[in-house]
């Protein structure tokens, strides 16, 4: 990967980007409320989600990595629909589509690239749901990263925003919040070759405890979190 394709995925998969991620625990903040999760479980739930729910993502995104054309776009947001459809708990689906939009206008107004200005106004235009991993790998496509790069840049960022997450919700540490991200880069690595061999029309996650939480997450006396 070239110099200048990297530093700007760099830019992009920085999980303090401002497009409303840590405003979101997908679950995460139902199930430390049931008490199902903590700090001591931590290592082994962001393994087994990486193995289920970023197998997923990581297909959408590095497929739509390579979808460089504004040819491909009609494709790419077929994939945004499909990928929104496999988000069982509306609140994260919701929280997708919000970060997948605003990720989209960010990219495209910093960038002024041809491709995801287009594809902003295509969705406008069509009321079509975007998805973050969607946007992210279409953008990073566009910046010329290799797809191969792409996919688990995003499934980094991702689980960075969770952990932090975690942060607020349980008594997780810096130091220990790090060695968790360190210990969990075979599994991200592991979710993304994965992705880059799975046909989409048979990409399925189970997550049903996730998918629950996040489907009872209204219901909480108190939230820290829109989803």
């Amino acid at each position: 990967m070239q110099g200048l394709a990297f530093l700007r995925l760099q830019q992009i998969s920085d999980s303090a980007i401002p497009i409303g991620g840590a405003a979101h625990s997908f679950g995460l903040e139902s199930l430390v409320d049931a008490g199902l999760l903590g700090v001591e479980s931590l290592d082994q739930f962001f393994t087994d989600y990486l193995g289920e729910a970023g197998v997923v993502e990581a297909a959408y995104c590095e497929r739509s990595a390579a979808a460089c054309e504004l040819s491909e776009l009609s494709q790419w947001l077929e994939w945004n629909a499909e990928l929104g459809a496999r988000k069982t708990a509306r609140e994260s689906r919701e929280g997708s589509a919000a970060m997948g939009r605003r990720f989209l206008q960010l990219a495209a107004r910093v960038s002024a690239c041809e491709l995801l200005r287009a594809a902003a106004a295509r969705a406008a235009e069509s009321g079509s749901e975007l998805h973050l991993a969607p946007c992210f790998g279409l953008a990073a496509g566009a910046f010329g990263v290799e797809a191969g790069f792409a996919a688990p840049a995003y499934l980094q960022q991702s689980v960075i925003t969770l952990i932090s997450a975690c942060q607020r919700l349980l008594p997780l540490g810096q130091t220990r919040a790090q060695e968790i991200l360190w210990n969990l880069k075979p599994a991200i690595a592991a979710a993304a070759d994965r992705g880059r061999s799975l046909p989409l029309e048979s990409a399925r996650s189970f997550t049903p405890l996730l998918d629950v939480a996040s489907a009872r997450h209204p219901t909480l006396r108190t939230r820290l979190f829109i989803s």
